[in-house]
């Protein structure tokens, strides 16, 4: 059977040192541990490098190292990916202040990954943004996309059946 595939965005892996919440540094650990432990296949972009750089240095070496041991792939920006995001931005579906978020969106639906996982509840997880987002895939030739939250991976998980 074929692992889901999941687009880690940026906000997930600084949640792995986010000290102002212990939770949530739980649950970026966890759901990094499911990859690493080969539940999921993960995947980040050049896109999640280049906003890495803009953290501490000393953060940004251990999220380097956490990248490495999960063992994520990295998936390239297309084309295709920047006229998709711009799509977003212009339909209004993601101000063009915060086009990142699009960005990361269009990767993760042009490389067809099975879940984009984001703790961006504002431009990202929430269900307006979906749907509309799905219903600009749909126009554009692209398959719907599902985004959700980290707990919706690691809790799922954690349930006994």
């Amino acid at each position: 059977m074929k692992k889901a595939s999941l687009y880690i965005d940026t906000s997930v892996l600084g949640g792995l040192f986010d000290i102002a919440d212990a939770e949530r540094i739980k649950k970026a650990e966890s759901l990094i541990r499911l990859i690493k432990d080969g539940l999921y296949e993960g995947f980040i972009s050049f896109l999640t490098l280049e906003e890495i750089l803009k953290a501490p240095h000393e953060i940004q070496e251990k999220l380097k190292s956490a990248i490495t041991e999960a063992g994520l792939k990295i998936l390239e920006e297309t084309e295709e990916c920047i006229e998709l995001s711009d799509v977003y931005v212009n339909d209004e579906v993601i101000p063009a202040k915060y086009r990142n978020d699009a960005r990361h969106i269009a990767i993760g639906v042009y490389h067809e990954v099975d879940f984009i996982v984001s703790w961006n509840y504002r431009h990202m997880v929430n269900i307006t943004v979906r749907r509309v987002i799905n219903s600009i895939n749909l126009r554009m030739g692209y398959k719907p996309i599902e985004i959700i939250s980290p707990e919706e991976v690691v809790e799922y998980e954690e349930m006994e059946i």
